[in-house]
């Protein structure tokens, strides 16, 4: 299994972090939403995989329940046209596609029910197109689930998608909400495998670390700010921070994620090679270097099923001790 994207941060994903907002998050997995307003889409660039998962919480705190306008929202988009579509209008909403030859949704889908208004709920996305379905490259299915219910499944053809993965979806989109005009989402996960359950926090650096001979520390690897970073100039540059875990969640933790997101800064970097670094009581624990493609921001994630200094699963008191950063390599 991989997971693609497991964040709830404005400099990944847009919008503003938002705590003011009663219910707008869970408060056992997160501290904040991200809040958007109706015109931005919120988009998720997607791996180029014919069969992936999207999970979020979500909270559309003000549907247009009366307008006679037409909206959208809750787009998939392969390379050449948008497949499907959530359509509004009327204060109904339908699951819209394009077929045949069409690039947009102009062909009235199933309903969707069961989409709160003023109500978090998780929101699972599975999308599958070309030999992912049935074989058949001109293929796509989507099916959506609210808190682990089906609301809504599309299956159609398109000579358009012609064996292409996804590459976008967007939580937002025009008109379909009204008042307020805002939405809000938290915890966001893109995987390769069903996402349907799963549950997570997010914990962000809060203190300085025993390393610190990268440049930028966990003041600039916590803020949510895309404009400020942490960089290695030379090859074993180094930054480690401390966490502040707060309450255990229920459960019992399956894994630790550690994501940097990272970027080239330069056409040839050197180093260029991030190595995701857990520190337990004095020693590092070294994930596999991975390598930003280009000058874009991209998660790089390594993960962690047992604790690796007791080699047993973690418990929440272990992630009071634990140390999370990154080295430079070539």
């Amino acid at each position: 299994m991989t997971d693609y994207l497991i964040t709830n941060n404005a400099a990944i994903l847009g919008g503003t972090e938002d705590a003011s907002v009663a219910g707008s998050f869970n408060p056992l997995y997160a501290n904040h939403a991200l809040r958007f307003d109706e015109a931005s889409a919120a988009s998720l660039s997607l791996p180029a995989l014919n069969d992936l998962w999207i999970r979020a919480d979500c909270y559309y705190d003000d549907f247009d329940l009366t307008s006679n306008g037409d909206g959208n929202f809750w787009t998939v988009a392969v390379p050449n046209v948008d497949i499907t579509m959530v359509d509004f209008s009327n204060g109904s909403k339908t699951l819209d596609y394009a077929s045949t030859s069409s690039a947009y949704p102009l062909q009235t889908g199933p309903p969707v029910t069961g989409i709160p208004d003023a109500q978090l709920f998780t929101l699972d996305v599975h999308i599958e197109t070309g030999s992912a379905v049935a074989g058949n490259v001109d293929d796509f299915r989507v099916t959506l689930y609210m808190n682990l219910s089906l609301v809504g499944q599309v299956i159609g053809k398109n000579n358009y998608v012609n064996g292409a993965p996804p590459v976008r979806f967007d939580f937002g989109g025009a008109d379909f909400l009204d008042g307020n005009a805002r939405f809000f989402l938290s915890n966001v996960l893109v995987s390769d495998q069903d996402t349907r359950g799963r549950r997570f926090r997010i914990l962000r650096p809060t203190g300085a670390g025993a390393l610190a001979t990268a440049e930028g520390g966990y003041n600039e690897l916590g803020d949510g700010d895309s404009a400020t970073f942490a960089y290695a100039r030379a090859v074993g540059d180094a930054v480690t921070s401390t966490l502040t875990p707060g309450a255990s969640p229920p459960g019992t933790i399956g894994k630790i994620i550690l994501a940097s997101y990272a970027r080239n800064a330069v056409e040839t970097p050197n180093p260029a090679t991030v190595v995701n670094r857990l520190r337990i009581a004095g020693t590092d624990y070294d994930a596999t270097g991975l390598s930003p493609a280009s000058g874009s921001i991209e998660a790089l994630s390594s993960e962690w099923a047992l604790n690796p200094a007791t080699g047993v699963p973690w418990t929440w008191v272990d992630l009071a001790s634990l140390e999370i950063g990154f080295m430079g390599d070539t």
